[in-house]
């Protein structure tokens, strides 16, 4: 999974950051179907001085879309889910590595 992410207008990065490393991330690396995450700042566009689209890129090595479905049900990260969206606005893409 690919997840794409813009902080809220009044949201400080440094704050943000703080959440997702001492509260998110730890809790869904411990997920059963959580293979792999990492969280990377999105510093410019190869190329161009244009502002890039997303702040940062999350990928998520998942090995199991249902168990996550259950995962993701638990009381526990529904309660960060929904920290989550009061920091950010997020596109999970659900993708299939190829090569």
């Amino acid at each position: 999974m690919v997840v794409l992410v813009n902080l809220k207008e009044d949201v400080n990065p440094e704050d943000y950051e703080h959440w997702i490393l001492e509260s998110y991330a730890p809790t869904v690396k411990s997920l059963p179907s959580v293979q792999d995450w990492r969280d990377y700042r999105v510093s410019g566009l190869l190329g161009s001085e244009a502002v890039p689209p997303y702040r940062y890129v999350v990928t998520v090595e998942i090995d199991d879309l249902e168990q996550l479905g259950r995962d993701m049900a638990d009381e526990e990260m529904q309660g960060l889910l929904s920290e989550l969206h009061r920091f950010a606005e997020i596109t999970q893409l659900v993708s299939e590595r190829f090569a």
